[in-house]
Formats: C-alpha cells, sequence, structure tokens
C-alpha cells in the first residue's frame, strides 16, 4: 500500500488522500495556551461563545456519537479496518487548565477506539458496577482535579471524577497525536456515514 496508517497494534490500514494537500503539517504537541482562555492570571470574566451553525451541527454529532457509542465500540474491528472510519471526526473538544487544548485537536472516531482498546484508565465503572467508555476529558494536570464524562449503556453521557487524572489526559494526547498527520492528509466520513455504513 502507497498510502496506509499504522496502527498502535502495528496493523497497516490503506489511507485514501485528499484532494488538496496541506503545505504544512500543523503540529499538535503539548503547550502553554496562549490564547488566555485556559491560562489565566488573576480572575477576569470569560467572554460568553456565540453559538453558530457549525457548533449546532457539532452538538447533534456528538449527540449522534453518544447514542450509538456502545454499538460503535462493539464494531471496533471494522472500524480499525477502515481509514475513512477510523478518521472521522468526533465533536468533543477536550483540554487541560494552562495548555488548553494542546495535544487535543480533532480527534477522530479511530483515536477514542485504539484509546478505549489499549488503555484500562479509558474506562471506569459507572453506579451499576458496569464499565463504561470515557468521552471527555478536563482537569488540571498539576492539581489533578478534573470533570471528566463516560457514556452509559443507554447512550447518555454522566459527569465523573477520576481518581488518577494524569494516566487519562497523557495517554489520549499519546494516542491522538499519533494520527496527527493522517487526519490532515487522509479522507474520512462524518459520524453519520459512519453509522449509515455499519448499521444501514
Amino acid at each position: 500500500m502507497e498510502h496506509y496508517i499504522e496502527l498502535i497494534d502495528g496493523t497497516h490500514i490503506e489511507a485514501f488522500p485528499k484532494a488538496e494537500q496541506p503545505e504544512n503539517i500543523k503540529e499538535d504537541n503539548l503547550a502553554l495556551d496562549t490564547t488566555g482562555e485556559y491560562l489565566q492570571i488573576g480572575r477576569r470574566k470569560r467572554k460568553p461563545k456565540h453559538t453558530n451553525e457549525r457548533d449546532a451541527i457539532a452538538q447533534q454529532r456528538g449527540e449522534q456519537l453518544c447514542r450509538n457509542l456502545h454499538r460503535l465500540i462493539a464494531e471496533s474491528d471494522k472500524i480499525l479496518a477502515d481509514s475513512r472510519m477510523f478518521l472521522a471526526p468526533v465533536p468533543i473538544q477536550n483540554g487541560l487548565a494552562y495548555t488548553g487544548t494542546s495535544g487535543f485537536h480533532n480527534p477522530t472516531l479511530g483515536v477514542y477506539i485504539e484509546w478505549w482498546k489499549h488503555h484500562k484508565c479509558a474506562w471506569v465503572i459507572d453506579e451499576f458496577g458496569e464499565k463504561q467508555p470515557l468521552v471527555y476529558i478536563a482537569g488540571s494536570p498539576l492539581s489533578g482535579a478534573n470533570k471528566c464524562a463516560y457514556v452509559g449503556a443507554e447512550g447518555e453521557s454522566y459527569g465523573v471524577s477520576v481518581t488518577k487524572f494524569a494516566p487519562v489526559w497523557q495517554s489520549f494526547m499519546n494516542v491522538n497525536t499519533r494520527y496527527t498527520e493522517a487526519k490532515q492528509r487522509y479522507e474520512a466520513y462524518t459520524i453519520e456515514e459512519v453509522v449509515e455504513k455499519l448499521f444501514g
């Protein structure tokens, strides 16, 4: 295969170059936040964010992802065998205090699947004793205080504070940044298209 993505286990899956290739690959390395949104000196009121059509679409895709999440996890092998499913953008923005969204840009369905597959810390035990996948990561890398979220069996998301935060954000970031170049170079389906192809 001339174009491929190499997964964590060494498997190669065929990838399909976008018609327009980026001139330069945008890095996604951990760095101090320069926007002032996540790293602030003193107390300042945040400006309210205006929602627009793009935000509404992202929210709908996020809701569709949650509704179908456990079915998608059950089809992990198919997602990990198809680069366009693997690279389907997930409309969830994780982030840390001080460093903001660096290292967390443009997560994909395949990134989450690989994270859940290879890292025990990507799962939590819910109030019924069932293992559930984390979908949202937010907190302080220094204090470890955090507000994360998981998706339950019915497709609803629930807030949770994980006991050991560092392994959660570090492992997710490692998986996410592994595919930084692939996300920019290769074609991807939307979450809706993945759901349609897998479940009709």
